[in-house]
């Protein structure tokens, strides 16, 4: 068995088509195929059914696979630890990042860090939380911004920065007073869909699942975007709480809408989160600085003491 083969069997896995894995591995579709079968042949199992289209993993192959994936991933991260070891900053990085702070955040910091590290392949995906954790958990991800706690023995925090949360009133009877979050009109609250995590936050923040019965609810958003959902929120003309990187590239008229809370404060916490056995420390800590120099100034502190504390992230 060889590290080439395992490698082959991933392109395999991944592209469901032995030519395209071998235009993947830049080698023949013969080579491909004879490796393959050679590592079939050596450990008497065989690993795909060629007979299906698109090829198909037989339940052995299934294990195996997992097997071989956690293999090129050691032998991945002992090549970075190399290169770490010897100072550079190189290779690939795969960013997973929740679609609520994906839109605000990338802006800021992105072309910065790409220009600072030129060496180093920057592949970024907007992603739930749920499958953020179980990318990294799988060496599939290498890095995830997303909204924290996350309580997760298997995955290591860093903490970035805390924003608080804004009132987007749409009721037109806004005043320039700050608000108190017993003094909402919960049945015109405007949510995010299932499954996003700033929705669950919202959710906790309010105490919905208490003041808010699903009687009092005739209307779902059938999106994922925040940008639909202020809109949603204007035409029905309701309310919504969003964060406060979001606020900062709304429209003055838009921005006449928003009022701050009273303290306690809602707040979320954003930060970067890594599988326990990532070993792109220095490539993490450059990151770590870049992003935090490009939101200096742009939210607000706040004091610790008198906020909501985040609870851990379901989704």
């Amino acid at each position: 068995m060889t590290i080439q083969q395992f490698k082959y069997v991933q392109a395999v896995v991944e592209l469901k088509n032995f030519e395209a894995a071998a235009e993947k591995c830049f080698v023949t579709q013969s080579t491909l195929s004879t490796m393959i079968s050679r590592l079939e042949n050596e450990i008497d199992i065989k690993i795909f059914n060629r007979k299906t289209k698109p090829v198909s993993i037989t339940s052995e192959g299934e294990q195996l696979i997992k097997r071989f994936r956690i293999i090129n991933n050691e032998i991945d991260s002992l090549k970075n630890m190399i290169q770490e070891m010897k100072g550079e900053i190189v290779g690939e990085v795969k960013i997973g990042i929740i679609p609520t702070i994906a839109p605000y955040l990338l802006p800021l910091f992105l072309t910065a860090f790409a220009e600072k590290f030129p060496k180093v392949k920057i592949v970024v995906r907007e992603m739930t939380t749920d499958q953020i954790q179980q990318e990294l958990k799988i060496r599939k991800l290498d890095i995830g911004i997303l909204a924290l706690p996350l309580v997760d023995e298997e995955l290591d925090e860093l903490e970035l920065f805390t924003e608080p949360f804004l009132l987007y009133d749409c009721t037109g009877e806004k005043s320039n007073e700050k608000v108190a979050l017993e003094s909402l009109n919960y049945s015109k609250v405007c949510l995010l869909q299932e499954g996003h995590c700033l929705r669950t936050q919202v959710q906790e923040i309010c105490e919905l699942s208490a003041k808010l019965t699903t009687q009092d609810v005739n209307f779902e958003i059938e999106s994922g975007s925040m940008d639909s959902l202020l809109k949603i929120t204007k035409i029905r003309k309701g309310i919504t709480i969003i964060p406060h990187l979001a606020t900062l590239d709304l429209r003055e008229e838009e921005k006449n809408q928003l009022a701050y809370f009273q303290e306690p404060v809602p707040v979320r916490k954003v930060g970067l989160v890594t599988n326990k056995f990532f070993v792109k420390k220095k490539l993490l800590n450059k990151l770590y600085e870049v992003i935090l120099a490009s939101v200096k100034g742009l939210i607000p502190q706040v004091d610790q003491q008198k906020t909501i504390k985040p609870l851990p992230s379901n989704h």
